[in-house]
């Protein structure tokens, strides 16, 4: 059995007889990543590993693949993608949200509702890679300023006028559903963008 860490052939005699995926994985981690970097993905035989396999082949022993394949990254590199990818998602968000607005005063309330739950689910990951990007630069949301306000307030903010976004669309007040994506989410979206902008310059640093 072969084990390589971005490329480099490693000795895998740190793997005792019944060592799982999961504990070469975890030995990568502790002992061999620099820090700052950590394990981002791995490769049995050259193949990728989908995410709902990704359980069961932790729990594989290691000595059941000819190979295995560690790849890691900076934190800052993680944090910069993820950010990248959160705007161009809430970039894509606002335009399907205008297209909801037209949807509504059209009457077609079917498709508005339709997209528009596309949309909370794209800002609900948004939120967690925010959350995860935080954690990973150890960034305290209490302590840490955005304009003349820490980013607890900020992200509670847009938080607030999603639920109220959600709730309109549970109970079908398309009224009131127009209403706040005209005069609110401009400002939702504005501050999101602004957290998102805020986390990928500190990943930089």
């Amino acid at each position: 059995m072969e084990v390589t860490v971005d490329g480099v052939l490693i000795d895998e005699a740190f793997l005792e007889e019944d060592a799982t995926v999961e504990t070469a994985l975890k030995h990568v981690q502790s002992e061999l990543c620099d820090e700052g970097r950590m394990v981002v993905g791995v490769q049995c035989n050259g193949d990728n590993i989908a995410p709902d396999a990704m359980a069961d082949t932790l729990c594989k022993p290691a000595a059941s693949f000819e190979r295995i394949e560690v790849f890691t990254d900076t934190r800052g590199a993680l944090v910069t993608r993820a950010m990248k990818e959160a705007s161009s998602c809430l970039t894509e968000t606002e335009e399907a949200c205008q297209r909801v607005a037209v949807l509504l005063t059209e009457g077609q309330t079917v498709d508005a509702a339709e997209t528009l739950g596309d949309c909370l689910r794209v800002w609900q990951q948004v939120h967690e890679a925010v959350a995860k990007s935080m954690e990973m630069l150890e960034l305290d949301p209490d302590q840490t300023m955005l304009g003349e306000s820490n980013l607890t307030t900020v992200i509670g903010a847009p938080k607030e006028v999603l639920l109220q976004i959600r709730g309109a669309l549970q109970s079908q007040d398309f009224v009131l559903l127009a209403d706040i994506l005209e005069y609110e989410f401009s400002e939702v979206t504005k501050r999101w963008h602004s957290v998102v902008e805020l986390i990928h310059s500190r990943a930089e640093v």
